[in-house]
C-alpha cells in the first residue's frame, strides 16, 4: 500500500511539473508586476518553467532582456525559485529570484555589472555625467514597495569619475549596503582618491542623508581641491566634511 501511495505521489508531482512547464508565461505577467513595485515586462515568451521577456523596465530604467529557468531543487525548501539572467549592451546580471509559500518575493546571489552613467545619471537629482563601471552584488533582497527589506550586499564603482558638471577623478569606491524597508544605507569601505569615509542613506519618501569625511590624497587635482573648499568646510587637520540632506 505504501508503494502505491509513493507511485501516486510521484505521478502527481510529474503531472504538476509538466502542467507548470507548459503554462504560458504571459499569463502570470500581471502577477509578477504586482509583486515587484515599478516593474514591467514586455514581449514575454515561453512558459512559467522556462521563458524570456524581451525587455525588463524597473523604475523607468531599461535593463534589457530577461531570461529565467525554474529550479526544481528549491521545492525541497517549499519555494518556487528561478535562475535569472539579464542581457543589455550597458549591463549584465545573474541571480536567483523566488517566492515563498507566504507570497514573499525574494532575491539572492544577485550580481549586476553596469556602466555607471546608466544608473547614476538616471537617479541623480541634478544633471550629471559619470564614467566607470558599477558592480552590484546582493546576497539577499526582499522585494516590495518602496525601499527593499532584508537587503545586504555591496557595490563597487571601478574607475569612478564625474565628468559633468565638473571633472573629478574618484578612483575605486566601494559601499557596503543594508536595507530594512525604512532605510537603504551605504557605508563607505573604500573611499577612492578622495579618501572618503562615512555613510549615505536613502529613506522612505525620497529623503536622503549624506555624512562623509574626505581626506584627499596627493593624486587629487588642484581643481578638485578648489571645488571641495567651495562646498565642504575644511577642518584644522585638513579633512573636509560633507553633511547634506534633502528629498529627491
Amino acid at each position: 500500500m505504501k508503494r502505491v501511495w509513493r507511485y501516486l505521489a510521484i505521478g502527481v508531482t510529474v503531472y504538476l511539473l509538466v502542467l507548470v512547464s507548459n503554462f504560458p508565461a504571459d499569463k502570470v505577467k500581471a502577477l509578477l508586476e504586482s509583486r515587484v513595485a515599478d516593474l514591467s515586462l514586455h514581449a514575454v515568451t515561453g512558459s512559467v518553467f522556462s521563458g524570456r521577456a524581451g525587455q525588463l523596465v524597473y523604475q523607468g530604467l531599461d535593463l534589457g532582456a530577461l531570461s529565467w529557468q525554474f529550479r526544481p531543487s528549491a521545492l525541497l525548501l517549499g519555494r518556487a525559485e528561478y535562475r535569472v539572467e539579464l542581457e543589455h549592451a550597458g549591463n549584465q546580471g545573474t541571480g536567483k529570484i523566488g517566492i515563498t509559500p507566504l507570497g514573499r518575493t525574494y532575491g539572492r546571489d544577485l550580481e549586476l555589472t553596469m556602466l555607471s552613467d546608466r544608473l547614476i545619471n538616471h537617479y541623480s537629482p541634478i544633471a550629471v555625467s559619470t564614467s566607470g563601471e558599477l558592480n552590484l552584488v546582493l546576497d539577499t533582497l526582499d522585494f516590495g514597495s518602496g525601499i527593499p527589506r532584508d537587503l545586504a550586499g555591496r557595490v563597487v564603482w571601478q574607475d569612478a569619475a564625474v565628468l559633468e558638471p565638473t571633472d573629478m577623478v574618484l578612483g575605486t569606491v566601494e559601499l557596503a549596503l543594508q536595507g530594512n524597508g525604512e532605510e537603504l544605507a551605504g557605508n563607505v569601505i573604500r573611499g577612492g582618491v578622495l579618501g572618503a569615509s562615512g555613510d549615505l542613506a536613502l529613506l522612505t519618501g525620497g529623503h536622503y542623508r549624506v555624512s562623509l569625511v574626505l581626506r584627499p590624497d596627493n593624486d587629487v587635482s588642484t581643481e578638485t581641491l578648489e571645488l571641495l573648499e567651495n562646498y565642504a568646510p575644511m577642518q584644522a587637520n585638513g579633512d573636509y566634511l560633507v553633511n547634506a540632506s534633502g528629498q529627491l
